[in-house]
């Protein structure tokens, strides 16, 4: 991406400017100053100087780009594939080992369609916790240059793990037939070694910022997943680099009882391996424990909260109210397509408010302004871009959207935030900007051929389909154990609810 986009100087005139600190429902208006990507000036009128580009924004709302705290590009062709499924099931289906190595041209097709949805609906900065199959610098770099190439920040992990087993192993027979017992329990895969020296080798390799607008963060993909020395590499990788770290921990009810059984603790295996600290962050966090809660409170670790895929795959509402009020800060994000089928933090935020209906009835502190902080200021701070980005003030990237308030969504204009949470999908979106660099514009892409882009889609999606296809049916084995399996997970008690109704929940 080249930096005379970033470089331009523009000037926002006339449109309400989102303050999270000010009047969340009237915003005032005024103009905003960008210069080298960064906002300048913000003040009730700047004349323009001389050559800026000037966008009008009268009757529009600028707010501060989202922040998609988490999401895996590599299955963005599944969007669509598959109905709702408990987590081992769709795991059995989705793991990108049973699909081969694919080819660079699908590699950054994919990329892009993510990236591209993305920027539509207002989200400018990602976390993708990448599984990169096969492990090999060509496909890495192949993604890092489509990302570059749609323009959107990038919080870029790749995902280790040096336990192939399924998370429900632990709750299974053993006496299952071999060609399923294998497939369930695993068999050796890439060493703790060899995942620690690849992530290494790559920071090393591309610097600690690959491209413009990608920085590091790591991701051993589970606590139960990865060795003890898997996991303490990645903590020694932490301190040296500064670099955050997610892991995917306690997101449904059978690794929460696997732990059990096995009498461990998730967080505690991250605590031993020196990971436990406020560059840490849990994805989901559905079934964490009220000490578990007060082990990340102490350690002022975050969670990022997936609703969208939470419920598509059984898991669980997770404990919102809880985290808030233990002071565990929560930011946002959208998982998989083949899971979640969408990246949109407009469907998040309203999840985000909405889902603690179901374990009170009493009102609750999570307001619409308290969703669009974590969907900016919290998914800062989890990609350890605090007081850089999730904010419009001087100093700060200019990455924000502009919403034209003559949209459904906004007539009548009452509240900013409100709407933005409870109305908005992304819809009104007219303009983004990424590091001052304008990405969209008159709701088009400026940096991708949509078009073009979804013609290519088209040309190799059937092959993909067929893929899934074999795969369900290479799987069709499993899926009765797996289902078993799972309702055996309701004989183990672990004193905590995240369902309403259905089989006993503690």
């Amino acid at each position: 991406m080249t930096d005379a986009g970033q470089n331009a100087t523009i000037l926002i005139r006339g449109g309400r400017i989102y303050d999270h600190d000010g009047d969340v429902h009237q915003p005032a208006t005024g103009d905003i100053l960008i210069s080298a990507g960064r906002i300048e000036r913000i003040a009730p009128h700047i004349d323009a100087p001389a050559g800026a580009q000037v966008i009008d924004a009268t009757n529009k709302l600028v707010a501060p780009g989202l922040v998609n705290a988490h999401y895996h590009s590599h299955d963005v062709l599944m969007r669509g594939m598959f109905e709702e499924a408990p987590f081992d099931i769709w795991t059995s289906y989705t793991g990108a080992a049973g699909y081969g190595t694919r080819t660079h041209r699908e590699v950054r097709i994919r990329t892009l369609i993510g990236a591209a949805e993305m920027l539509r609906n207002g989200i400018t900065t990602v976390q993708d916790f990448l599984t990169l199959y096969p492990v090999e610098e060509a496909y890495l770099d192949t993604v890092l240059s489509a990302y570059d190439e749609a323009g959107i920040r990038v919080n870029f992990a790749i995902a280790a793990r040096d336990k192939s087993q399924l998370d429900i192993s632990p709750l299974m027979a053993k006496d299952l037939p071999e060609a399923i017992r294998d497939r369930i329990f695993g068999k050796p895969g890439r060493t703790a070694q060899q995942e620690l020296d690849f992530v290494a080798g790559q920071i090393k390799r591309l610097g600690m910022a690959p491209k413009k607008l990608i920085t590091w963060a790591l991701a051993p993909s589970a606590p139960q997943r990865c060795s003890p020395e898997l996991l303490a590499g990645m903590a020694a990788l932490s301190r040296e680099h500064k670099l955050p770290v997610f892991t995917h921990v306690y997101e449904t009810r059978p690794q929460a009882a696997a732990a059990k059984v096995q009498s461990i603790s998730l967080l505690e295996l991250l605590k031993t391996a020196g990971l436990l600290n406020e560059r840490l962050n849990l994805v989901h966090g559905v079934w964490l424990s009220p000490s578990d809660i007060e082990m990340l409170a102490a350690a002022r670790a975050r969670v990022v909260h997936n609703p969208i895929s939470n419920l598509k795959l059984k898991s669980g509402a997770a404990p919102i109210l809880d985290l808030h009020k233990a002071g565990v800060e929560v930011a946002l994000g959208c998982d998989n397509y083949s899971c979640a089928e969408t990246q949109n933090i407009f469907i998040a935020m309203k999840m985000l408010c909405l889902l603690p209906a179901i374990t009170s009835p009493e009102p609750h502190p999570v307001t619409a302004a308290l969703a669009l902080k974590a969907a900016t200021l919290t998914g800062a701070k989890a990609v350890n871009m605090e007081g850089q980005i999730g904010a419009l003030k001087p100093g700060m990237a200019a990455d924000l959207m502009i919403l034209d308030l003559n949209e459904p969504s906004f007539v009548p204009f009452n509240s900013a935030s409100r709407q933005l949470v409870f109305s908005e999908c992304g819809g009104s979106i007219d303009t983004v900007l990424v590091a001052g660099r304008p990405v969209v514009r008159g709701r088009k892409l400026a940096t991708i051929d949509e078009a073009k882009l979804a013609a290519e889609a088209g040309e190799i999606s059937p092959a993909f389909r067929r893929d899934v296809e074999a795969q369900i049916k290479r799987s069709a084995d499993l899926v009765a154990p797996l289902l078993e399996g799972n309702r055996k997970v309701w004989s183990t008690e672990l004193g905590i609810a995240r369902y309403i109704g259905g089989p006993k929940n503690s």
